[in-house]
């Protein structure tokens, strides 16, 4: 009976982790490491999305993938809401649900940038 039911339990225990790491996907990309060595990132941070990314890019790959990215930056429009609380997401384990992002969305740039700040810092 102890067999049965701690057999029971083990399987529902490895069938709610299953569902819970296919609900929480994240790519990781080196772009954004570069990005958060930058932007003066912690060591512990960065540790952390190196391992989840698998290797370290080098100094030389990110000043390469900076320059790239800089110059797509400059081109592109003003910041929307979304690339707004994507640069403050990176590096971060907050993820917002789709109601707080919606009402983010109807904000002013300003307001919404004070919030996102309050958020992530």
């Amino acid at each position: 009976m102890k067999l049965a039911m701690i057999t029971a339990l083990t399987a529902l225990a490895l069938g709610s982790m299953n569902s819970e790491a296919s609900v929480n996907t994240y790519t990781y990309s080196n772009t954004e490491y570069c990005q958060l060595t930058a932007g003066n990132a912690s060591e512990i941070t960065l540790m952390a999305y190196s391992r989840k990314l698998g290797f370290t890019p080098t100094p030389a790959e990110c000043r390469v993938l900076l320059q790239v990215s800089t110059a797509n930056a400059a081109a592109t429009q003003p910041a929307t809401a979304s690339q707004q609380q994507l640069r403050f997401q990176r590096g971060s384990v907050i993820r917002l649900n789709t109601v707080l992002t919606q009402k983010l969305a109807a904000m002013p740039a300003e307001e919404r940038m004070a919030v996102l700040k309050r958020l992530y810092y």
